[in-house]
């Protein structure tokens, strides 16, 4: 096929042949390329070891070309969608997609905003939290919200249909959405920390300040003012509030509770009411069963140096109120 083909182009030309094509080469000599593998091809194609973009020139019945490099010198062109964050490569042969964050740089996928993944990690597009999702093998991984990570709901915008919340271990804000939560699975109405009476709980879950904190549930039904029989559950303690409110806590936990529960997964640290920093929420849950106590969060990683001195004063105050409430 090949001797065809030259015996054509000598037929044409005593000379010099010129054919405006890219061709694939089994030998090279310095800069030079000859024994033609296949004619008029790709780079992707070529099934010899040396290729050539220049014309093929003939002379004297011998096929070469100048400029000649080794295969695949050049990046051969993979057309597999591999999606956001990777980007297609021939390895070993093969089509492969592979994590890239320099696939992100294309003008398709420039036009991307800041978002907050779950991990608490800012990335400037989601096609680099794509790609470094990939690299580190986190699956799991997600968008929480759209703009840079933050540290409440002040400066947080969810979409329609969802409410910025604080993850209750963690702190971390959280958008929410409504429909999730169903009142008809818990139709009672209950009383909040905060002293005000909610139709069920979903309306006290959703009922969130500022920041984006949400009061616990103290008891069933509407607010009273004092403890009493069966206000609370029989694993429940009742105790009072820094406000005299009566509060339900719990005091007992089903074995694997402290080693399986969301509370307890993460050691995130939180501040008390208390003025105390606890290892986790659980540590919380723990102690303010073994104070005997309501103890609400006020901050996480740390407790404000500022109102350390107003914490203690008022957990003093308290104690002094709850003693003469009790005594009148």
């Amino acid at each position: 096929m090949c001797s065809t083909i030259l015996t054509y182009s000598i037929l044409l030309s005593q000379f010099i042949l010129i054919i405006q094509a890219g061709n694939c080469f089994y030998n090279r000599a310095i800069d030079v390329c000859y024994g033609v593998s296949e004619l008029d091809t790709t780079e992707e194609q070529c099934t010899g070891s040396y290729y050539s973009g220049d014309a093929l020139q003939v002379l004297d019945g011998h096929a070469y070309a100048e400029n000649c490099r080794d295969v695949n010198v050049l990046p051969k062109r993979c057309d597999a969608d591999c999606g956001l964050g990777q980007e297609c490569q021939y390895i070993n042969g093969e089509e492969m997609c592979v994590c890239s964050e320099e696939s992100c740089t294309s003008s398709t996928k420039t036009n991307q905003q800041p978002l907050c993944a779950s991990n608490n990690m800012t990335f400037q597009s989601k096609c680099l939290m794509e790609a470094w999702k990939c690299s580190n093998h986190q699956s799991a991984l997600y968008v929480k919200y759209e703009g840079e990570c933050q540290k409440d709901c002040r400066n947080v915008k969810c979409g329609h249909g969802k409410i910025c919340l604080l993850v209750k271990n963690t702190g971390e804000p959280m958008c929410y959405p409504k429909a999730h939560c169903k009142p008809s699975l818990n139709p009672e109405p209950v009383c909040g920390t905060n002293g005000v009476s909610y139709p069920n709980i979903c309306a006290m879950r959703l009922s969130r300040d500022q920041r984006g904190y949400t009061p616990e549930v103290a008891h069933k039904g509407s607010c009273e003012n004092q403890c009493r029989p069966g206000l609370c559950q029989s694993y429940e303690l009742c105790v009072y509030s820094k406000h005299l409110r009566p509060v339900c806590i719990r005091c007992q936990y089903p074995p694997r509770f402290f080693t399986h529960s969301g509370e307890c997964s993460m050691n995130v640290s939180v501040c008390g009411n208390n003025g105390m920093l606890y290892k986790s929420y659980c540590s919380l849950l723990l102690d303010q069963c073994h104070k005997k106590e309501s103890i609400n969060i006020i901050d996480y990683g740390q407790c404000p140096t500022m109102k350390s001195k107003q914490i203690r004063t008022n957990k003093f105050n308290y104690l002094n109120q709850l003693t003469d409430y009790k005594m009148n």
